[in-house]
This record gives structure tokens, C-alpha cells and sequence, in this order.
């Protein structure tokens, strides 16, 4: 009654360590052993992990601070997680005891439940799953009273307790997964409810990066996202449990270290010491990983699971958790498959809502641009419509002061009498038809004015005129899949129309662009200052397959090809007009080999309207 007493006990038993504590008692009870303990599978690394013992010389310690472990055939207990087979020694010390029994047995010293005083016989089976194919553990016993050593009957009853054991941990496997699911999911939930693409997005991350790291767990919760003005680096824009300066300093290149590998990828990451998350601490390219490291409590990456914020093709950031803290003294903890299945559904919404706030900013920022625009564009429909509204009662006026002058000079001919006042009439006369003569003028050079797109020019931040270009290219880009690196030079303000030359950067923009094709890249945008700050410089450069004779067909094309000319043929040859004649600047283009095309203009830094 007893023996199920306690049977029962481990198979209602759903907490781990409690099982385990179970487990290592009865068993050492049920054979009269000194002491026991209990190894189970850790599934990412393949090692066979210290998780309950007895028998210890100081019996208040549970488990030892530091990580017992064994490698499949590594010491008595690896060599009985490698074979599956039972083992029962005497004397683990008998090193040709023990070669009789397999030429790879040997006892490994690692770690023993009991003083040398007890005795060095020893006992352990594996721990077999239900369906028979692996080996979740090792029970072993070592030490019978009174210096005896364990018999056939002793082996039969721990394969015996082994068997049931299995069942046992299956069942806490089972629920500690439930239950760490509905925390998760709980988790999911409480984070899905604080995003919103309206919110202000730095808020909005902290918070979610907040609540991550306190749900599972972790040490730090890194959040990267794609530099606005470099879409091949990532910044980080939010952390927890890192010092809060280095929000907007800590960059990596697409490529580069873990956080580099999977914007660059789009590959999850779930790593440890032993595997993946070593590669990247001792890439050399990666030093912002191992000064981040230091900053932990544990000063080195353990743990580390990653993913990468894709919505559709677009990879918008990377996502990290970095060392799980241990559930338990003694006991590294890591990232298990859950943990990244719910991560993964909080990334793919996270990235969705990234999206829509970026939609919403972009299309704020396109309207009133194209409000801008469209007042521009109302203001030279205007000034086109006035002369032609105002010619016709001109003409008309122009020809009533011309009888009337008739009239006049008739009348002082033909009446004397009156032609005393006739020289002031006509100075009147003279005064209007000057009056009428500059509003036609003024009018004529408002239509060549608004011809031109040049209603005013003014001191203008050029680096402002480059950003407000690529927002308004910026949907074409994403359906083009251009990505843009705009590297802004300190510069001098300009004395330019802004719209005039907005328009001249979307051309060039766009023949890159065309050129691109299907496939899409990166273009790079740098504006700096030359000739000792005589002249701003605006660089647009791209590097692509057959690039150059697709240009070259744009803005060059051969004298055969008139049937086959591109739109933007003629907005190229407009853009180096305005540039040119308008500013006094240059516009080129060259080609480095068949690959690398860039773009080049010079804008006098204190050239005056002309």
C-alpha cells in the first residue's frame, strides 16, 4: 500500500522539480542506496542535465551551484544516455571492470551523490520514452548499505521505477507546456492591446519591449529597426534592461552579427553557448554584441532568441530576447520553441502595426506635400488665365484711347473755343494708357514666372528639399523594392525655388530607378559641400547588373532610337536645363564599368536669383 502510496504520488505530481525530488527519494528508498539522482535530456544542447539528487554531504544543498551535465558517452552516466542499456558496477573504480563491460566505459569523476566513505557501487538505467525511440534520461543510484553491492533485483526494480518515471515526466512535460502557453498567450494578448499605429512610436515600443522582458523572462529585450536615412543598417529604437542612452547609438549593418544575420536573412535565431550565439560573440565584426554583453547581469550572451520583424518580402526590424533567467538556482534556463511560436505571432503583428504607422506618416507627409503641390499648380493655372481673360478688354481699352485721342485732336481743331482744354485731357490720357501699359507688362512676366515654377526663391535647407523628394517617391519605392541610403552633408543654406528643383532630384531618382528593373536595390543619395564651400554637391550612385545601358538608353539615347524614347528622356533633358540655365550649376552623369552609375550636381552655394 505503500509502494503505490507513493506511485501514485509521482504520477499525480506536475511540477518538475518537485517530481524530480520525488523521484530521487523514492528510488534511493526502494533499493537502499547512500544516495540518487535524476538526468533529463536537454533538447537543444543533447547534453543530460543534473536536475534532482540525494545523499550529498551536506543534505540542505538540493542541487550544486554550478550546471552538472553529461555528453552522450561521457563518464558511466553518458555511457548509459548513449547505449539505453542499464548499468551495474561494483566498483566504479575498477577501470578493468569496467573495460570487460564495454571498451568506451569509464567513470568520469564529474560528480557522485555520495562521500567516498559510502562505497563505490553503483547503478543506473535509462530513462526510456513511452514510444520507445529516445532516451529522456538517467536514474542511478550509487552506494548500498552497509557496503553491499546492488543485485539483479535491485536493476529490475529501478527499470521498473525508470518506466514509470517516464510516464510522469511526459505528463509535467505536457503541462508545463499548457500552462507556459496560456501565460504566453495572456502575454500575447496584454501586448497586442498596446500597439496602435497612432500612438507615438517610441512609446509605443518601450512599453512593448517592457512587457517582454518582464513575460519571459529575460535579461534584456533589444528592438531594431531600419535607419530612415541608411535602409542598410538597423538602430536600435527601443530596450529593457539596458541603459537607456543607447537608444539611437547602437547600429549594425545589414549582415552584421546576430542582429545583421537575420534582417539580413530574414531567419529566426534561437541559440546558447554552444551553438550559434558563440559564432557571432567571437565574429570580430561584431564588437557591438560583446559591449552590449558586458552590460548584462550575466556579462555574456547564454541565451539568445531572435526574429525578424517580415511583413510580406520586408524585413522592418529585428526583435530580441537575450538570456532567460534561470527558473531555478544552479540551473541555466534558455529559450524553448513556445517561447519563439508566440514571440513570432507578436512579431508578424508588430511589424503589420510598423507598417501602418509608417503608412499613415507617409501618406500625412504626401498630403501635404500634395497640397503643396497642388497649390503651386493652381497658382499657374491662375497666372496662365489672366492674360488671356484680361487681353480682350485691353485690346478694347487700347483702341477707346486711340478714338478718343482722335476725337480730341478733331475737336481742338475743329473748336477753338474749347482747346484750352484739350493739353490737360490728353496728359490724362497719357497717364492711363501708361498705367494700362505696366499692368500688361507685369502681367506678361507673371505668365513666364509661373512657366517656369518659380513663383519665389528663397533660403531654403537643401537636405529638407532631398527629404521631401524621397517621401514623395516613397510608395513607388516600396513597389519598386528600392531601398534608399541618403547620407546628408552639413551644408549652407540655398537660395533656390524649392519646387524647381524637387522636381530635378525625383527625375534623377526615377532614371535610377527604371534602371533597376523588377529586382529593385539600393540607391545612395550624399550631399555635401566642394569646392570650399562654393558649390553643394548632390551624389546619386547605384550599383546594379547592366545598369549603365539602361541610363545610358535614357539619357543618351542613340540617334536610331527616336521611336523608342523614354518619358523620362525629356524630364532628364528639362532637369539639366533648370539646372544650367536657371542655377548656373552642372548635372552629369558617368559610369564606373557596366555596373555602378552616378549622378552628380553642383548648385553655387551663393548664387542669387537671376
Amino acid at each position: 500500500m505503500e509502494f503505490d502510496q507513493a506511485i501514485l504520488e509521482i504520477f499525480g505530481e506536475l511540477d518538475r522539480d518537485r517530481l524530480m525530488e520525488r523521484v530521487v527519494r523514492y528510488a534511493r528508498d526502494q533499493v537502499g542506496a547512500g544516495g540518487s539522482s535524476v538526468f533529463l535530456r536537454d533538447d537543444i544542447t543533447g547534453t543530460y542535465v543534473l536536475q534532482a539528487t540525494t545523499g550529498l554531504q551536506d543534505e540542505a544543498q538540493a542541487v550544486p551551484e554550478r550546471r552538472i551535465e553529461y555528453l552522450p558517452g561521457e563518464g558511466l552516466t553518458g555511457w548509459i544516455a548513449k547505449h539505453g542499456h542499464p548499468l551495474r558496477i561494483d566498483d566504479v573504480k575498477d577501470h578493468e571492470a569496467l573495460q570487460r563491460i564495454a571498451a568506451d566505459l569509464s567513470w568520469s569523476k564529474k560528480y557522485s551523490e555520495i562521500t567516498s566513505e559510502q562505497g563505490e557501487a553503483y547503478l543506473g538505467v535509462p530513462i526510456i520514452s513511452h514510444d520507445g525511440h529516445a532516451v529522456m534520461g538517467v536514474l542511478r543510484v550509487s552506494a548500498k548499505r552497509r557496503g553491499q553491492h546492488f543485485s539483479e533485483a535491485d536493476e529490475r526494480l529501478l527499470l521498473n521505477i525508470a518506466q514509470t518515471v517516464s510516464i510522469a515526466i511526459e505528463n509535467s512535460r505536457r503541462y508545463e507546456q499548457e500552462k507556459r502557453r496560456a501565460r504566453y498567450f495572456q502575454l500575447l494578448l496584454d501586448t497586442s492591446a498596446t500597439l496602435n499605429p497612432r500612438r507615438p512610436l517610441d512609446e509605443m515600443l518601450d512599453e512593448v519591449v517592457a512587457r517582454l522582458q518582464r513575460g519571459y523572462r529575460a535579461e534584456a529585450c533589444q528592438l531594431y529597426l531600419r535607419d530612415e536615412n541608411d535602409t542598410s543598417r538597423l538602430v536600435l529604437r527601443a530596450a529593457s534592461g539596458l541603459p537607456g542612452e543607447l537608444i539611437g547609438q547602437v547600429f549594425y549593418e545589414v549582415g552584421e552579427g546576430l542582429i545583421g544575420y537575420m534582417a539580413g536573412s530574414g531567419q529566426p535565431v534561437r541559440a546558447r553557448e554552444r551553438d550559434q550565439t558563440s559564432k557571432w560573440l567571437t565574429d570580430r565584426r561584431d564588437r557591438q554584441t560583446m559591449e552590449l554583453a558586458a552590460l548584462l547581469p550575466s556579462r555574456r550572451y547564454r541565451s539568445f532568441l531572435g526574429i525578424p520583424l517580415v511583413l510580406g518580402d520586408e524585413v522592418h526590424g529585428v526583435l530580441a530576447l537575450v538570456n532567460k533567467i534561470p527558473s531555478s538556482p544552479g540551473h541555466r534556463d534558455w529559450f524553448t520553441a513556445d517561447d519563439y511560436e508566440y514571440l513570432s505571432l507578436l512579431g508578424t503583428e508588430l511589424a503589420a502595426v510598423l507598417e501602418s504607422g509608417r503608412y499613415l506618416r507617409t501618406l500625412s507627409e504626401v498630403g501635404v506635400t500634395a497640397l503643396r503641390m497642388q497649390r503651386i499648380a493652381s497658382f499657374g493655372t491662375l497666372a496662365q488665365r489672366v492674360p488671356h481673360e484680361t487681353s480682350n478688354p485691353l485690346a478694347v481699352a487700347r483702341l477707346a484711347l486711340a478714338n478718343l485721342r482722335t476725337d480730341l485732336q478733331a475737336l481742338s481743331e475743329g473748336r477753338a473755343g474749347s482747346a484750352a482744354d484739350v493739353p490737360r485731357l490728353l496728359h490724362r490720357l497719357t497717364v492711363i494708357e501708361a498705367q494700362i501699359e505696366e499692368v500688361s507688362n507685369k502681367l506678361l512676366k507673371l505668365v513666364r514666372f509661373s512657366q517656369q515654377m518659380g513663383f519665389t526663391r528663397a533660403t531654403t535647407n537643401w537636405n529638407d528639399v532631398i527629404r521631401e523628394a524621397l517621401i514623395w517617391l516613397a510608395a513607388e519605392r516600396r513597389r519598386c523594392k528600392v531601398e534608399i541610403r541618403a547620407i546628408y552633408g552639413d551644408l549652407p543654406l540655398l537660395f533656390i525655388e524649392p519646387n524647381e528643383l524637387f522636381g530635378v532630384i525625383v527625375v534623377l531618382l526615377r532614371v535610377m530607378m527604371e534602371g533597376l528593373g523588377e529586382t529593385g536595390g539600393l540607391i545612395e543619395i550624399r550631399t555635401e559641400t566642394v569646392d570650399q564651400g562654393q558649390a553643394i554637391r548632390t551624389t546619386v550612385r547605384c550599383a546594379h547588373p547592366g545598369l549603365e545601358q539602361v541610363v545610358a538608353a535614357t539619357v543618351e539615347p542613340p540617334a536610331t532610337a527616336n521611336q523608342d524614347l523614354s518619358p523620362l528622356h525629356f524630364e532628364w533633358a528639362l532637369a539639366r536645363q533648370t539646372v544650367e540655365q536657371q542655377y548656373g550649376g552642372t548635372l552629369c552623369w558617368s559610369a564606373d564599368g557596366e555596373d555602378t552609375v552616378r549622378f552628380v550636381m553642383d548648385l553655387p552655394s551663393n548664387k542669387e536669383s537671376q
